[in-house]
C-alpha cells in the first residue's frame, strides 16, 4: 500500500505543477521536454544498479521503451493541455478512465477473471469520459471545441498502462530489469523531445534571432516536474512488483484515488466549477472504478 498512496500523491502533484505553469506563463512544450531529461537524471541518480549499456541493448523490452517513449512526452503534453484548456478533474478522469484499457488486458491476455460488475464499470468507465469532459460552467464553449484532447488523453494513457504491464508481465525479470525500464523509456522520450525542440528552434529562428533556445522559467519548471513524473512510473512498477493488489484491481484502486484527489484541489486551489454534467460524470467515475476493482 504504500508504493499505492506515492504513487497517488506524484500523479496529481503533476496536475497541479501543470495548472501553475499557466500562472507563470511557462512553455509547455519546453517544460516537458526538460522534463524528461529531469526524469531520466533522478532515475539514474536513485537506482541501486549502475548503468550497463550491454543490459540495455541485450534486453528484451527496449522494444518497448521508444514506442513508450514517443507515448510519454505526447500524452505528457496533451494532459497538460487538458489540465489548463478545461480543468484537473476533467484531465485526472481521462488519465484514469483509461483504467479500463490494461483492465481488459489483464483479462484477456493475462488470463485474469472478468465478472459482469468488471464489465459494467468498464462501460460507465465510457459515459463517465464523455460526462466529465464536458467542460466546467466557466469553459463549456470552449471546452466542446476541444472534446478531442481528453478523448486522446483516455486512449494515449490506457496504452501507456498496458504496455508497462505488459512488459512487466512477459519482460522484466529483477529490480533491475524494471529501473533499467523506467529510466530508458524516460531517456527515449527526452531524445523524441529534443528532436521536435532544435526542429521548432531552427523554425523560429528564420524569422527572430534573438529567440532562445529554451527558456530559463521552462528550463525551471521542467526539472521540477521532472522528479515526480519519474516517481509516478517507477511506483506503479513497484506496485505491481509487491503483489498487494493484482493489476485488474490495481489500476482502478490508484485511478479512483487520483480522480477524487485531483478534483478536491482544482475546487480548492484553483477553484474550478463543475457543471451538474461533470458531478454527474465523476459520481459515475467513482461508481465505474469501484465495479472494475471488485
Amino acid at each position: 500500500m504504500f508504493y499505492i498512496v506515492l504513487n497517488i500523491l506524484c500523479s496529481v502533484a503533476l496536475l497541479f505543477i501543470f495548472k501553475l505553469f499557466v500562472r507563470f506563463n511557462v512553455n509547455n512544450l519546453q517544460a516537458i521536454i526538460i522534463n524528461y531529461l529531469a526524469a531520466t537524471s533522478t532515475g539514474l541518480v536513485f537506482s541501486k544498479f549502475p548503468f550497463e549499456a550491454e543490459l540495455l541493448f541485450s534486453s528484451n523490452w527496449i522494444h518497448v521503451s521508444i514506442p513508450l517513449g514517443f507515448l510519454l512526452i505526447s500524452i505528457f503534453y496533451l494532459i497538460s493541455l487538458t489540465t489548463q484548456k478545461i480543468s484537473i478533474s476533467t484531465a485526472s478522469v481521462a488519465n484514469k478512465m483509461s483504467v479500463a484499457m490494461p483492465v481488459l488486458f489483464s483479462v484477456f491476455i493475462l488470463n485474469e477473471q472478468l465478472t459482469v460488475l468488471k464489465g459494467a464499470g468498464i462501460l460507465l468507465a465510457f459515459v463517465a469520459l464523455y460526462l466529465s469532459s464536458s467542460g466546467s460552467e466557466t469553459t463549456k464553449t470552449e471546452s466542446k471545441s476541444i472534446f478531442f484532447l481528453p478523448v486522446l488523453v483516455f486512449i494515449g494513457s490506457g496504452l501507456i498502462d498496458v504496455a508497462i504491464n505488459a512488459t512487466k508481465a512477459f519482460f522484466i525479470k529483477n529490480e533491475q530489469d524494471s529501473e533499467m525500464f523506467t529510466i530508458t523509456s524516460f531517456a527515449f522520450a527526452f531524445i523524441i523531445g529534443l528532436i521536435v525542440l532544435v526542429y521548432n528552434y531552427i523554425g523560429n529562428r528564420a524569422s527572430n534571432k534573438n529567440v532562445p533556445f529554451i527558456e530559463v522559467k521552462s528550463l525551471l519548471a521542467g526539472l521540477i516536474l521532472g522528479i515526480p513524473n519519474y516517481f509516478s512510473i517507477f511506483f506503479i512498477i513497484k506496485a505491481l512488483e509487491s503483489n498487494a493488489l493484482k493489476s485488474a484491481q490495481l489500476f482502478p484502486v490508484l485511478n479512483i484515488s487520483n480522480v477524487i484527489l485531483s478534483t478536491v484541489i482544482g475546487f480548492l486551489l484553483f477553484n474550478e466549477k463543475l457543471s451538474v454534467k461533470n458531478k454527474v460524470g465523476l459520481l459515475i467515475a467513482v461508481i465505474a472504478i469501484t465495479l472494475i476493482t471488485l
